[in-house]
């Protein structure tokens, strides 16, 4: 069974990080692999609004706004029919709504937590302050403005700014895997690419406990974006069945 859910991304923030490739292999489950280039593995962390998510075909006054943040690794898997999938697999999120953070759990993998999500956005900034109500893992500030034109990051593991681009544009597709790591588990989203914009940030502080958590500490950015409004809609549910793969396979990251 899917489940269709549609809204609006009113404000919307994309962070990529580089992270050594081995800090994170084991962070996620047999079934996918890292995606990686060289020695590096890539954090996607999203900071959005969104307005009036609500089942498809229910008017927007039914809905529900809320803020999120999600921390998601780039992953890919290979199916059983020979399909290379990439996406993005979903470590932690956190949701200042209550209805929203219980039924994500139950019908999706993005793995909620309740907090308190203070997102304020002007014309030329973003300032987010993040207060985990279950644990602290989710405490987080970020303090970015816009700036004209796109910049390669400080020691970055890419050669030029399109490169690093291209390979971190934004995957549309979230990844899970079963309890038995034969099933992936797809959350689908789509949207209209011709209003899909996307304006350039210049991060001047920020602090992600939960990467902290995790040991996380030669995590760096390499890019960050803000996302123009635009409508979307998520589908969960879809499943396909994965590859067989050997232990020895499972142990190498894949990179391109």
């Amino acid at each position: 069974m899917t489940l269709t859910m549609t809204g609006r991304l009113a404000e919307c923030v994309l962070l990529a990080y580089r992270t050594p490739a081995a800090s994170v292999r084991a962070l996620v489950p047999t079934g996918l692999e890292l995606v990686t280039h060289g020695d590096w593995a890539f954090w996607n962390i999203v900071v959005c609004r969104v307005a009036d998510m609500r089942p498809a075909g229910l008017p927007a006054w039914l809905g529900i706004s809320y803020s999120h943040v999600a921390y998601r690794l780039y992953a890919r898997a290979r199916t059983a029919d020979g399909a290379n999938v990439e996406g993005l697999h979903f470590l932690r999120s956190d949701a200042d709504n209550a209805l929203i953070a219980g039924a994500g759990n139950w019908f999706s993998d993005f793995r909620f937590h309740r907090a308190a999500i203070d997102l304020q956005a002007t014309s030329s900034a973003v300032e987010l302050r993040v207060a985990s109500r279950t644990d602290r893992r989710g405490d987080a500030s970020l303090s970015a403005r816009e700036i004209p034109v796109a910049e390669l990051a400080p020691g970055s593991c890419f050669n030029k700014v399109a490169e690093a681009t291209a390979f971190l544009k934004y995957r549309p597709l979230g990844l899970a895997v079963d309890a038995r790591n034969t099933t992936l588990k797809l959350a689908e989203v789509f949207r209209d690419e011709q209003q899909w914009r996307e304006h350039p940030l210049r991060v001047r502080a920020a602090h992600w406990q939960f990467l902290d958590d995790l040991g996380q500490h030669e995590a760096k950015i390499e890019c960050a974006t803000r996302v123009a409004p635009i409508d979307y809609r998520w589908r969960l549910g879809r499943r396909a069945v994965l590859a067989a793969r050997s232990s020895e396979s499972r142990l190498q990251p894949v990179s391109r």
